[in-house]
């Protein structure tokens, strides 16, 4: 009897209590972890659909997308982009464009050099004024020294135009219509390579290019673009 009864318990301690997950509820997890992935991949592919036309913007032979821009250039690109609304509000409070000593004095970059690298402190700025507009120009003037130091310099001229759609006198092109009483300053940023002479209205003919950017476009009239007076 001790002999059966030791077998006996020998044979319970083997024997064991599992529970595995039934086979449907492992399918159920899988379908509802793929059908989470498509929802997210669906809403991504609509996002992009509906987003891709705000990107697309017909250029003009003398215009060119700022993705063009290469090695420091979109940095002065964007110090020229920030400090238009600065210079605008200077004209509004003293009634005159501000000179490239005053922007200096506001501490506003690029005419503040000390904000910008190395190889963007040589340029030389200088203000241009017409009959209903404003040029600041720019050439950088130490790229064989900033080489030396290994500083990288950009060897392109710069060009920041703000205009004055109230004046009958303003350049063209520039964004807007002339006939638009809602909106009076607009400004472009021009370049060309290498160092140059300050074009003054004659930009196109020159070859400098106007750097559009999708901002640009969405930020002025939906990208209309006025090439002649009237327009």
């Amino acid at each position: 009897m001790e002999n059966g009864q030791q077998s006996k318990e020998s044979t319970a301690v083997i024997y064991r209590e599992v529970q595995v997950m039934p086979l449907a509820a492992r399918r159920e997890a899988l379908l509802l972890i793929a059908t989470l992935i498509m929802v997210i991949l669906l809403m991504a592919a609509r996002f992009a659909a509906v987003r891709a036309p705000e990107n697309k913007i017909t250029l003009k032979m003398y215009q060119q997308p700022d993705r063009v821009l290469t090695n420091q250039a979109p940095t002065l690109y964007r110090s020229l982009s920030g400090v238009a609304g600065d210079i605008i509000d200077l004209r509004k409070n003293n009634g005159t464009w501000p000179d490239v000593t005053m922007l200096e004095n506001e501490a506003l970059p690029p005419f503040a050099d000390y904000f910008l690298p190395g190889g963007l402190r040589g340029y030389a700025w200088s203000r241009h004024e017409g009959d209903g507009w404003v040029d600041y120009f720019g050439v950088n003037k130490d790229v064989e020294i900033a080489e030396k130091q290994n500083l990288d310099p950009l060897d392109v001229s710069f060009m920041l135009r703000i205009i004055d759609l109230q004046n009958k006198e303003h350049p063209h092109p520039h964004f807007g219509r002339d006939s638009d009483v809602s909106r009076r300053y607009v400004y472009q940023i021009w370049i060309y390579p290498g160092m140059q002479q300050y074009p003054a209205t004659d930009v196109i003919k020159k070859g400098w290019k106007w750097i559009i950017s999708v901002t640009d476009s969405a930020d002025n009239s939906a990208g209309i673009v006025s090439e002649y007076p009237g327009q």
